[in-house]
């Protein structure tokens, strides 16, 4: 029935911190898991985005017809995001790539089409708090 119960703590955390000033600074030593997750997430887009900037002048790198966050995307698996995301939230992420990739303001070449007259985020949190208090009162 439900497949994903975490993504509205992911959401509220991706709101709530914000990745260190510069690589190499890391969170407080007292930061929740939570914290220290979203830093780190936060970070490796930062990161990310100053070395596609590097080659790239915005967010579409026109020669390899790719965005910034499709990019990005394809970099998830390589940076264990499944396995860290289980260890803080208790569940892999079941969301397409997509909705981790954009909360974090990254584009994507698919963001008009999930985004027009549709509300992919909102619908998104409510089912995970829908699902966690049916999995309550199971």
């Amino acid at each position: 029935m439900f497949r994903d119960w975490t993504f509205d703590l992911f959401m509220e955390d991706c709101n709530l911190y914000n990745a260190t000033p510069r690589k190499g600074v890391y969170p407080r030593r007292d930061a929740s898991d939570r914290e220290k997750f979203m830093t780190w997430f936060k970070g490796c887009a930062r990161d990310f985005r100053e070395e596609w900037s590097k080659t790239n002048k915005g967010d579409y790198d026109s020669y390899n017809r790719l965005y910034i966050g499709d990019a990005f995307t394809k970099e998830l698996s390589d940076m264990c995001f499944s396995d860290y995301y289980k260890e803080v939230y208790g569940q892999r992420p079941h969301l397409d790539k997509w909705f981790y990739v954009k909360a974090i303001g990254l584009s994507t070449g698919s963001d008009v089409i999930r985004t027009f007259c549709a509300t992919p985020f909102e619908d998104a949190i409510r089912r995970a708090k829908e699902a966690r208090e049916y999995l309550r009162n199971m």
